[in-house]
């Protein structure tokens, strides 16, 4: 039997506008109407996740997200049987080694993934960046003897990785082969954190969480362009203002999207740095914030935000409007402890990092297209149930009337 707690909890599923139509609105309330957020262990004889089942929501709504495997270095792509003590071993005092010595992630923290199918990772605690090869099952490392405090990571179509080192105050450019292609942002940060890139208009985009502030380059020359947003003043939360913005992310349309952490909202800005909308404020019902921190943005223009709070996603769609959310506090699969970072590859995974735990949860975004012919399927269902009653009805009503 599956884990309940595992499961999550969900609203309508992230739909094409062709099968539904639209999306739910959810008003965000002050009252607990979200879910239990005690941390609830695991119970001695529960039954192990089908981690094969894993989907959310689950169903018999339409899964649109798939728990795929869980990593934190190649330890973990490559597990062995773990070797049991012996009593002669004990005798001896003698203790079996529990770490490979093999790195792992331990503090990661940005991630994204590159046209080749590999998965970036920066890891602040271990001050590299994670290069995950799921399908030869390896793990490599790059800039661990320049990074200080490596953040936010992003990747350019080109497959430039641009990596944030928020201790340094630059953004580091690599190669795939680990060399440096250059750096840039000297003198501008006052703490930067997230980045994102728009290929289409080549832009970088790296937040300065203490700047209260996202500045923007050209992705090929580095050169400086221009500010988004303004730092508060006291109690000042209007739009474009900041306090302490963590995380960004791009749309297809070039849309630009902020998490405004402690204001607890999402702010969307036009490429032009032109304020759009924005959505979330504090509390702890679907479509609300407490902590929100990493963004991203799936191929069909649905945005999630990562709460490090509430140790779960919430999807949206451009306009703000909760679709669905995944994730619980805890420590098997489909669960977190402080979650932070979210990137979505080209490949349809959703790769949501750990602080806590130093995991890496890997799932995958069923896309509209794929997903629509099981809406279809579910709509041709209910059309045939509703046909069904509605005979049923006529043929006791014309068996009433012969009766009479």
């Amino acid at each position: 039997m599956t884990n309940a707690r595992a499961t999550g909890r969900h609203l309508p599923s992230i739909a094409p506008a062709v099968v539904l139509g639209g999306a739910l609105v959810i008003l965000c309330l002050s009252t607990a109407a979200w879910a239990d957020k005690k941390d609830k262990k695991a119970q001695p004889g529960v039954t192990p996740i089908d981690v094969t089942k894993l989907v959310w929501p689950p169903p018999p709504d339409v899964a649109r997200i798939r728990y795929v495997t869980t990593v934190n270095g190649e330890d973990s792509l490559n597990p062995q049987p773990k070797k049991k003590s012996t009593w002669l071993d004990k005798m001896a005092g003698v203790s079996l080694p529990s770490d490979s010595g093999k790195p792992r992630t331990r503090g990661p923290y940005g991630v994204a993934g590159d046209s080749k199918g590999l998965i970036y990772v920066a890891d602040v605690t271990t001050a590299a960046v994670f290069v995950f090869n799921l399908e030869q099952k390896k793990v490599t490392l790059i800039g661990n003897q320049r990074l200080q405090v490596p953040s936010g990571i992003a990747i350019d179509d080109a497959d430039r990785i641009f990596v944030v080192d928020s201790q340094q105050g630059l953004v580091f450019v690599f190669r795939t082969d680990g060399s440096i292609e250059g750096t840039f942002g000297a003198g501008k940060f006052v703490r930067p954190l997230g980045i994102a890139i728009d290929n289409e208009n080549r832009f970088v985009y790296v937040v300065d969480a203490k700047g209260n502030r996202v500045d923007v380059f050209d992705a090929d020359s580095y050169r400086f362009l221009r500010v988004v947003g303004k730092p508060k003043t006291v109690d000042q939360l209007a739009p474009e203002v900041f306090d302490r913005p963590t995380n960004v992310a791009v749309d297809s349309e070039g849309n630009v999207y902020v998490t405004d952490t402690f204001s607890a909202r999402v702010q969307v800005f036009d490429a032009d740095g032109n304020f759009l909308r924005m959505w979330g404020k504090p509390g702890t019902a679907p479509g609300c914030f407490m902590r929100p921190k990493g963004i991203a943005v799936d191929r069909d223009d649905h945005i999630y935000v990562v709460d490090s709070e509430f140790n779960n996603v919430q999807a949206f769609d451009t306009e703000g409007r909760i679709l669905m959310f995944f994730g619980d506090r805890g420590d098997q699969p489909g669960t977190f402890t402080l979650a932070s970072g979210i990137g979505i590859d080209a490949q349809n995974r959703v790769i949501v990092t750990e602080q806590w735990t130093g995991r890496v949860q890997i799932f995958r975004y069923v896309t509209d297209a794929e997903a629509k012919p099981e809406y279809e399927k579910v709509a041709a269902e209910e059309k045939k149930r509703e046909e069904e009653r509605l005979a049923r009805e006529k043929a006791a009503e014309d068996s009433a009337a012969k009766k009479n």
